[in-house]
């Protein structure tokens, strides 16, 4: 790793990892100490909130050097050692926060006599944290709860590792891939198979996102793609089975000990939604407007299906229902027959370092900000690191502080966007260290990565990506910025969530909103136009492709939208009963939720459970899943500033690219991160009470 360029260095050994887990450990109790000792008569805001939160601070900043590498280390050794890191170290954050001795001290504070309104928050805030950890509770009881929480963080940090190490693939041969781009089968790798005395070579697919996403999409043969579906709903099944349901009854005992009538309601408690009958009525809702647009979604596959096995002559064959490996085959094919477009002439205009510097164009000219790109060797060759720098304020600056551009510097971020054997196989932005001030009164700047697992290039082409990908890509992308735009104080106040054990107070289902808002702009043809180039002829992306692609937007969305609400609603169930008194598996339970919801007949076997690969139950989004849907309403809710036409580009659909309106933005949403609460950083932007109007627009116009 080059040493001279890098904000973050990741340990190189397993034993460097563990001494630098050991100093954190010991900050963190050491300033807990330091707190009790202050005789009571001597005890100030300064000397005791303000102190910890310091430790706290410097804690944060370091410790991700202990737990990133369980994802994307090269040494096996290391994510080893970072797994069994993280587990420490979240015990002892735990152990910090439930100290009686130091809540009690703190406690004591006034909450009336602080006019500083972010150090008020912070009180509170930390407050929360303690009760939340059993620091209110009788000694006895809150043992019982530290005993669970430290069993809690080993299941979730266990069943991520059996998913970012599993290496299960299957082996198909070329006749069972029909349909499947020779490009993407170029990249994979070859192999014989036993048995097969004729030495043949098969294709090896993984249960990566790449693999899994282009069969499921392209390959023509139904059993292939069944196969494959099948395959990836029994990964780590063993492992993470008796994980999960350990782990669900654990995380129930816990909220119960807390006074909570389940976890679900100890989770939801500090959110937006605040209770689980908020959320069953919003998903309710959903529901029911979109009930006949997933009636007439399914009907427009079906038909696809019975069309094209009439076609081949597997009549009778035809089952008449739709299986959820049929889904993205069929929305393939009728994206192609209905609105023109086709995946595989698109990507061809979508090259990942083309698309990457668009979409950093773009944050560019919306936020007014400037990326710069830092020559060095990572944790990986392909891995890239990148400087932000606030171009607004480098402008608006006198001409002495100009000449300093590290003056307008906010942050930095890696882009590690490849799938390779052992990494975290999902896609997400990790928070590496946060943004605060130190003890000399300096800004430590903020450092974040992007993990990412898209299609590598190959000898004859390079990495091309689908404009759902792209999609994802801007979307993560918009995390990256909300990383680097915080300008708290105090690291409690930062974007960051469960993936890290430093303790965040934003919000989980206000987390992805900035994000699914600015979705919205790989739907606006000026923004397309900009971001497709050829990858050999360089040609602009042509305006009748553009415009097919932008009226696809909501197609099957009746039907992709009830699948993620039944994931939510499966989620929000599982956490929000007593394990004890439900009398399915999960397995059971899934199958029947979803297929009760949404109408398509789940992959089947021995060892199927959907559950066991979803990283989301893991990682922070246990009873949280609704929040992506949650997101989408307040999303919509604030688009609608971008969609007004009374804009100095009013030449333009919508005022997407205007930077006076996305600096606002900026400012608004995303630079006060958790300082305030997100019903205020809405109201501020909109300059009104939010409301659900433009999101159940969405939902139920064409």
């Amino acid at each position: 790793m080059d040493q001279n360029t890098s904000p973050i260095h990741l340990p190189e050994t397993a034993e460097e990892l563990r001494a630098i887990t050991l100093e954190v450990e010991q900050l963190l109790q050491q300033s807990a100490d330091a707190l009790v000792s202050v005789p009571e008569g001597q005890r100030t805001i300064d000397n005791t909130l303000l102190k910890l939160q310091q430790a706290q601070s410097e804690a944060a900043a370091r410790q991700t050097r202990c737990t990133f590498p369980q994802m994307v280390h090269l040494d096996k050794d290391v994510r080893d050692a970072a797994t069994e890191a993280k587990k420490s170290l979240q015990k002892a954050w735990s152990l910090l926060f439930s100290r009686r001795d130091v809540y009690a001290v703190l406690s004591q504070l006034d909450e009336n006599q602080i006019s500083d309104p972010q150090i008020r928050r912070l009180l509170q805030h930390t407050l929360r944290l303690f009760k939340r950890h059993g620091a209110a509770l009788a000694e006895v009881e809150q043992q019982k709860l530290m005993t669970l929480r430290s069993e809690i963080s080993g299941l979730e940090l266990d069943f991520q590792k059996a998913l970012n190490e599993d290496t299960t693939e299957i082996l198909l041969s070329g006749h069972e891939l029909e349909g499947c781009s020779e490009a993407w089968l170029s990249g994979l790798k070859r192999a014989k198979k036993e048995g097969d005395d004729h030495g043949a070579l098969y294709y090896r697919v993984t249960m990566k996102t790449p693999d899994i996403l282009n069969i499921s999409r392209n390959a023509s043969l139904p059993e292939t793609r069944q196969r494959v579906a099948t395959t990836y709903r029994q990964v780590c099944t063993g492992t993470n089975g008796p994980i999960l349901d350990r782990l669900i009854q654990a995380r129930h005992e816990a909220a119960t000990l807390l006074g909570y009538s389940s976890h679900a309601a100890y989770q939801l408690d500090i959110n937006m939604a605040k209770t689980v009958d908020n959320v069953e009525s919003f998903l309710d809702n959903i529901t029911t407007s979109i009930s006949g647009k997933l009636a007439s979604d399914k009907k427009e596959l079906l038909a696809l299906k019975k069309a094209e096995y009439e076609k081949r002559g597997w009549s009778q064959k035809f089952d008449g229902k739709l299986n959820a490996w049929d889904v993205k085959y069929y929305q393939e094919i009728l994206l192609s027959e209905k609105y023109a477009v086709d995946n595989s002439l698109l990507t061809q205009y979508f090259e990942l370092n083309n698309i990457r510097d668009q979409i950093m164009g773009v944050y560019s000219k919306i936020f007014q900000l400037r990326f710069e790109q830092i020559p060095g060797k990572y944790w990986a060759d392909d891995v890239t690191l990148f400087a932000v720098y606030d171009q607004k304020a480098q402008n608006d600056a006198g001409e002495a502080v100009k000449k300093d551009p590290s003056a307008f510097k906010l942050g930095y971020f890696y882009l590690d966007l490849f799938p390779r054997p052992g990494k975290y196989s999902h896609q997400c932005v990790v928070p590496l260290r946060p943004s605060y001030i130190n003890s000399n009164g300096e800004r430590v700047l903020p450092v974040a990565v992007n993990v990412g697992n898209l299609s590598r290039p190959t000898a004859d082409r390079p990495a091309l990506l689908k404009h759902s990908e792209a999609n994802t890509f801007f979307h993560e992308f918009g995390h990256v910025c909300h990383a680097m735009s915080s300008r708290a104080r105090y690291s409690l106040f930062n974007f960051s969530w469960a993936v890290v054990p430093y303790p965040t107070s934003l919000a989980m289902d206000f987390l992805e909103v900035p994000s699914i808002m600015l979705e919205n702009w790989l739907w606006e043809p000026t923004v397309l136009k900009r971001l497709g180039r050829h990858y050999k002829t360089g040609d602009e992306l042509p305006d009748d492709l553009i415009n097919s692609l932008v009226k696809t937007r909501k197609v099957i969305k009746g039907l992709l939208f009830t699948q993620q609400v039944a994931m939510s609603v499966i989620d929000l169930r599982l956490h929000s009963i007593d394990p004890q008194q439900r009398t399915q598996s999960i397995a059971e339970f899934w199958r029947e939720t979803s297929e009760g919801l949404v109408g398509v007949t789940l992959e089947h076997g021995p060892n199927v459970n959907p559950a066991c690969q979803l990283y989301h139950i893991v990682t922070g989004y246990d009873s949280n899943y609704f929040s992506y849907a949650w997101a989408e309403s307040s999303a919509h809710d604030l688009y609608t500033r971008f969609t007004q036409k009374t804009a100095p580009c009013s030449h333009e659909r919508t005022r997407a690219l205007d930077g006076k309106l996305g600096r606002e933005y900026w400012e608004k949403v995303l630079v006060p991160n958790a300082t305030q609460e997100p019903i205020e950083l809405m109201r501020d932007f909109l300059g009104r009470e939010p409301n659900a109007d433009a999101f159940q627009r969405y939902l139920t116009e064409p």
